[in-house]
């Protein structure tokens, strides 16, 4: 395989991890029946399509706020945690938690029980690694 095509492919992990969000918990990435979502152009490029506002992003550009991102900060470094998983193949950390319970008691997102949902999604992707895949790696 090419190394665009496994680039594809883990976007379209993202895409359906953006979408177990987008329609569980406060929806998040979902506006008005469009769902944003990541695509990877002809030379490699990771864009990140903004589903409420519909503009098309470079996610490379880190500095400063990005043109058209209609979601916040915490939001904002998902995309580039998963834009990294997508192009380098590297695995999200804590992104979408467990979190502390001393961190907005355990639910920075507000999706309760429906954050359990997004866990096992990520993990059955791929993009989180298990607990004890961790441990195992050192």
């Amino acid at each position: 395989m090419s190394k665009m095509n496994d680039k594809r492919i883990r976007a379209d992990n993202a895409n359906e991890l953006l979408m177990t969000i987008a329609y569980t918990g406060r929806k998040f990435f979902h506006h008005g029946g469009a769902v944003s979502h990541f695509e990877v152009d002809c030379r490699g490029r990771i864009w990140f399509i903004d589903g409420y506002r519909g503009d098309k992003i470079y996610t490379h550009y880190t500095n400063g706020r990005w043109r058209g991102f209609s979601q916040g900060g915490t939001l904002r470094g998902l995309i580039i945690a998963l834009r990294d998983y997508i192009s380098h193949s590297k695995t999200i950390g804590g992104a979408v938690g467990p979190f502390p319970s001393w961190y907005s008691d355990g639910d920075p997102w507000g999706y309760g029980e429906d954050m359990k949902i997004v866990q096992n999604c990520a993990k059955r992707l791929g993009i989180t690694r298990a607990k004890d895949d961790k441990e195992n790696q050192s």
